[in-house]
């Protein structure tokens, strides 16, 4: 098409033949496990990433914490260009193997390979001075996240197309999160203490996590079903007039918005957690092990109670609630002395945010697809994908750049032991793991409100996707 129209809100329409507009809605559970092993093998390398690179360059390699924070900050900026075009390439690619699968098979090992290279710095602080290990610090996280957002970008954008009405989305996206976070996000987040403090130390973490990822992702193209006939909806038009027309779409940046908040929240958890148990709780590796797990298994477990919550009340209203119970359980952080206690803490904190982990990722970005495929008759899934995998990467950067610099102001040495640490450093750990969760999630709250697509508008957005997709498919069997 040569230009992408732009029409009023839709009117509802009766709902085309079920067998004419969901042709990928009903994806045998066993598919959408595999597909969802994607999900697994992204979450691992990249909560990984999160959780602990600041406390490995600092505690471990010696940078200084500011150092590490700030050029953790700059590096996100290579996103507004990476993210993007990415997206807008998957969008526009013609492959007899499917336009978003072909990324997924060409980086499977090279993003494994990059993972892998993050944790194994060739240079020492000590022999070579902290210059050096910065510079081979940002390129190597760059090279790895441009690989990582594209692999990740190709594998979200599926979402949408394969998971065609809200029913199915909901399960499907439960599936994909409960696999997702549960086995890739517990992964790491539970066991890599465990690991990286063992025999088999720091290299043994990154060559464990990047093989199984590299596994995960080749599974995952075994379940992925990806229809042809959307690639003839791709759009036309350049890159920079389709990122003008998406950052002009109100809800868009609504959604923008609230993912930016709820991956912040976690940004601060994974990237405090590591500092909190060592220099709060004086807890070693096995032990810190313990506590992630509490977070991952309540959190897990929440998605089938925030499944039920979402199908009555709606996306908004079950995010709201999610973000409002979070924030509650954020506060006893300030307060907690022992493993037990704060393992309790966590664990009624992960109930709260697995409304946001189930809700946030995919069931806002489907909505917003389907809501800018009715007004402009585009599919631009790989687009809007790519501008929110920009967007994704400065919670991670930004909190890094909060927790670094307030490590610096509180006498924060890695030199020195748990015991001669300045008082000030377990006060700014407390804080920073209580407080930043809880001013974001007041913003996020405030955006949800602000959010249009709820009701009977976002019932007639999708009945009227439904017939656009029923004709698609009748034009498509005709010319073939």
């Amino acid at each position: 098409m040569s230009e992408i129209p732009q029409t009023s809100a839709p009117e509802p329409v009766p709902a085309p033949a079920q067998e004419e507009t969901e042709a990928l809605a009903d994806l045998p559970f066993w598919k959408t496990v595999l597909y969802a092993l994607g999900n697994a093998a992204g979450l691992l390398t990249y909560n990984t990433f999160n959780s602990f690179i600041q406390f490995f360059y600092t505690d471990h390699v010696g940078l200084p914490p500011q150092w590490v924070g700030r050029g953790w900050f700059a590096f996100g900026f290579w996103n507004a260009v990476n993210d993007p075009i990415a997206g807008w390439l998957s969008d526009n690619t013609q492959s007899r193997i499917g336009r978003r699968t072909l990324f997924i098979r060409l980086l499977a090992i090279p993003v494994a390979v990059a993972f892998a290279l993050v944790w194994l710095p060739p240079l020492d602080v000590e022999q070579h001075g902290a210059t050096p290990v910065l510079v081979y610090f940002l390129v190597i996280i760059s090279i790895y996240d441009m690989l990582q957002s594209i692999i990740t970008l190709n594998q979200d954008a599926l979402f949408p197309e394969m998971f065609q009405n809200t029913e199915v989305r909901a399960r499907g996206s439960s599936i994909r999160q409960f696999i997702g976070f549960g086995l890739g996000g517990g992964l790491a987040i539970a066991l890599s203490p465990a690991i990286y403090d063992s025999a088999l130390g720091w290299t043994g973490l990154a060559l464990i996590w990047g093989s199984v990822a590299a596994l995960f992702y080749f599974l995952s193209l075994i379940g992925i079903e990806e229809n042809p006939a959307y690639a003839q909806d791709a759009p036309s038009l350049s890159i920079g007039e389709q990122a003008r027309l998406a950052l002009r779409n109100r809800t868009f940046l609504i959604v923008l918005g609230i993912n930016f908040v709820f991956r912040f929240i976690f940004a601060v958890l994974l990237a405090a957690l590591p500092f909190y148990a060592e220099y709060v709780l004086n807890l070693d590796g096995e032990q810190t092990s313990i506590l992630l797990t509490a977070l991952v298994i309540a959190t897990v477990v929440s998605l089938i109670v925030w499944q039920r919550i979402f199908q009555r009340f709606g996306t908004r209203r079950a995010l709201i609630a999610s973000f409002a119970i979070a924030a509650f359980c954020a506060l006893p952080i300030l307060f907690t002395t022992s493993l037990v206690a704060t393992a309790l803490v966590l664990g009624a904190l992960g109930l709260g945010v697995g409304g946001a982990l189930l809700l946030g990722p995919d069931m806002l970005f489907a909505e917003v697809i389907d809501e800018d495929y009715v007004k402009t008759g585009a599919r631009r899934e790989g687009l809007y994908r790519g501008i929110l995998g920009f967007m994704f990467r400065f919670p991670p950067a930004f909190a890094g750049l909060i927790l670094g610099e307030a490590l610096a102001v509180s006498g924060y040495d890695a030199d020195l032991s748990v015991a001669e640490q300045p008082v000030a450093v377990e006060n700014t750990i407390r804080a920073f793991t209580a407080f930043a969760p809880i001013v974001a999630i007041v913003f996020g709250i405030a955006l949800l409100l602000l959010y249009p697509l709820y009701g009977e508008r976002l019932r007639a957005i999708q009945q009227r996707a439904a017939q656009m997709r029923a004709e698609l498919f009748r034009r498509t069997s005709q010319q073939s």
